[in-house]
């Protein structure tokens, strides 16, 4: 077996579905600005992008701690990329109904795949590391 054999044989074994549903979770935060609720009240900017940054971010832990996803770097890694593939598309979707809703030229697309694999990553080793401790001491 080829060495592009294994990979591709890796990346069936991945949960692609909750790949997927934690990439459209994370939509939260941008629909929530679309519908302008980081105008005025508890959820004002910074605090409601940040916020909500953050509860994506431990939601998206958790459920790869929790299901113990064998594999939680690539899976969350996978998570930012389908994350910023689906707020590429919202936006690309929405381009003709808001003024304010611009697509990025190719390497602002790049950059936004790029930062979000490395976020997921990032995720994904802190999962890893909570699913070593929930192992060890059986939780």
């Amino acid at each position: 077996m080829s060495t592009t054999d294994t990979r591709r044989g890796s990346l069936r074994q991945l949960p692609w579905v909750l790949i997927v549903a934690l990439g459209a979770f994370a939509l939260i935060r941008p629909v929530l600005s679309i519908a302008g609720a980081y105008d005025s009240g508890p959820l004002e900017k910074p605090v409601g992008p940040v916020l909500l940054t953050v509860l994506i971010a431990v939601i998206w832990v958790g459920a790869a701690a929790a299901l113990r996803v064998p594999r939680p770097v690539p899976t969350l890694l996978f998570a930012g990329v389908a994350y910023g593939v689906l707020a590429l598309l919202l936006n690309l979707a929405l381009q003709p109904f808001l003024e304010d809703a611009e697509v990025p030229p190719v390497p602002g697309m790049i950059g936004i795949l790029f930062f979000n694999s490395l976020l997921g990553a990032a995720l994904g080793l802190i999962a890893a590391g909570l699913q070593r401790v929930l192992h060890r001491t059986g939780g």
